[in-house]
């Protein structure tokens, strides 16, 4: 017998980790998350909030929350190229993350370390009932038609620690690229492979003469002794900063010592006497690969062991963070019994073509720097696109007739509306106030009708859920040009509807108003759920 039971049981508890947590919190679902290390890691690793991330962000009420521990240095933007911190300027250029996707999201990147990141996650994941355990590992799992059998060790007790088991309906892998959960599966994967191997060394020292008074978010630096990246991690008065250099193929940052991590910061700064202070250091490879199935049975398969992919584009991250956001109204569905087991199959159905398309952007952005050939240069798309250009193909989108390109992705910015893809971005009034679409989306569906889809809200509470589905009708208090760009961009009559996920994106819409409404709506959520249609 199990020492104790959950519904969800989360292995790592990094970015991925916790989103998952905080979705599924925000579901009613309270998982527990176990993480080997004692803390969040102090390395800022992912450097960025995509605005899609952030946009999931500001929809849970916390995107002042994550702003306001941005970066110290994010609104400079800038990137600077040297051969050392003190050394010869090569120029400077944008920063990855600086410009904002006009009019198809409702905000923006937010620079912000994964250190500084993950505690804003893990408070309101917390906060909502989240169980999250760090210091604790998974060491062994078994599985079978009703759930998952999980042997856990508390690493604060040392190597005699007592096992425990856990007994979970269902156990998500967020664990990185090692997962220990895939390789026990069985699960391969595919793709490019290890272009190399990247370290972080977070130092301390006084930069401020070689600074200089000058502002960037970054500093890129390349000598004959180092090549990395140079960011500070505190503010004005801080003298905390972060090198990133890349190491020599094979190499490991288990064989740099403190003297080889000081000799490093010095020739990255250019000052060969500097006096530094060594934290920490780690390592990483950049690779590029996907895994080959991102479920078996009752265990799924999230963020880096899942997909891996360069940092560039800064997309590797807030890809995870999105797996976590389509799993989440899934499992929260069937756990509860209001939907089909089936639902699930559509998580890898949606997410395994998408990191395919997501980890080709990344290495191509990677590649960049030392020239594309004429087919990868003719793969790459805007960043926009690659951020909310996401179309689904699965059992949770009801597809229409009509060609289809089979195309992982459109143009976000002349949006189709169709089934499959993102709710476009509209302003909508609600009590008064205009706010964008996706602030609404607030776990549960929504049904979005024109101005003379009244008769659709009566429909909306006859779906086969506790809350019904959510009604709004553009037109009630929007004016003439927000109404008609809705339709516009929703492919649309003014009778017609759109049902929107709890993941901002369409499952299904109609043109015009059928002639029985609420058996319609009913039959589409059915459908949708994998629920059988009586």
């Amino acid at each position: 017998m199990a020492d104790e039971t959950t519904d969800v049981l989360i292995v790592g508890g990094s970015m991925v980790g916790l989103a998952q947590a905080l979705f599924l919190a925000q579901q009613g679902i309270r998982p527990l998350v176990v993480e080997r290390h004692a803390e969040i890691s102090a390395h800022p690793r992912a450097q960025a909030a995509s605005p899609r991330t952030m946009e999931l962000m500001r929809a849970l009420g916390l995107e002042e929350a994550v702003r306001a521990n941005e970066n110290p240095h994010a609104h400079y933007g800038d990137v600077l190229q040297a051969e050392s911190l003190a050394g010869a300027e090569l120029g400077r250029f944008d920063g990855p993350f600086r410009h904002d996707p006009a009019d198809v999201g409702s905000t923006g990147w937010t620079l912000i370390g994964q250190d500084r990141f993950e505690p804003v996650l893990r408070a309101r994941a917390e906060e909502l009932g989240a169980d999250i355990r760090f210091a604790t590992e998974m060491t062994d799992f078994t599985q079978d038609d009703e759930g998952v059998t999980v042997v856990l060790r508390d690493l604060r007790e040392g190597a005699g620690a007592a096992e425990r088991t856990v007994r979970a309906r269902y156990l998500i892998a967020a664990d990185g690229f090692r997962a220990r959960a895939r390789d026990r599966l069985g699960i391969g994967h595919h793709g490019q492979g290890v272009f190399g191997r990247q370290m972080n060394i977070v130092f301390h020292a006084d930069l401020d003469p070689y600074v200089a008074g000058r502002t960037f978010f970054l500093c890129f630096v390349s000598n004959d002794r180092v090549k990395g990246v140079l960011g500070k991690l505190g503010g004005e008065d801080s003298d905390r900063w972060v090198l990133a250099p890349s190491l020599p193929p094979g190499t490991s940052h288990e064989e740099y010592g403190t003297e080889d991590c000081v000799a490093l910061v010095r020739a990255a700064v250019g000052v060969p006497d500097l006096p530094v202070r060594i934290e920490s250091a780690t390592s990483w490879e950049i690779a590029a690969w996907v895994a080959d199935r991102f479920r078996s049975g009752r265990v799924l398969l999230a963020g880096d062991c899942a997909h891996v992919m360069p940092p560039t584009g800064g997309f590797g991250g807030n890809m995870g963070v999105q797996d976590a956001h389509n799993l989440a109204w899934k499992l929260a569905l069937v756990l509860r019994g209001q939907a089909g087991p089936a639902l699930l199959d559509s998580y890898e159905q949606e997410r395994a073509l998408i990191a395919e398309f997501t980890v080709d952007q990344g290495v191509i952005r990677y590649l960049q720097r030392s020239g594309l050939d004429e087919a990868a240069a003719a793969r790459h798309r805007p960043e926009t696109t690659v951020l909310f250009g996401h179309v689904y193909r699965s059992g949770a989108v009801l597809g229409e007739d009509g060609p289809d390109d089979g195309a992982p992705v459109e143009d976000p910015t002349t949006p189709s509306g169709r089934p499959g893809t993102r709710a476009p971005h509209v302003p909508v009034v609600r009590a008064g106030k205009e706010v964008p679409l996706h602030d609404l989306l607030d776990g549960g569906f929504w049904l979005l009708t024109g101005p003379d889809g009244g008769a659709w809200e009566s429909a909306c509470s006859a779906v086969g859920l506790p809350s019904g589905v959510a009604f709004h009708r553009v037109g009630a208090e929007e004016p003439a040009q927000t109404v008609e760009r809705f339709l516009a961009r929703y492919g649309i009559g003014a009778s017609g509807a759109v049902l929107v996920r709890p993941d901002g994106f369409i499952a299904w819409r109609t043109a015009h108003l059928p002639p029985r409404p609420a058996r319609t709506l009913s039959e589409v959520v059915d459908r949708v759920l994998a629920r059988t249609v009586g």
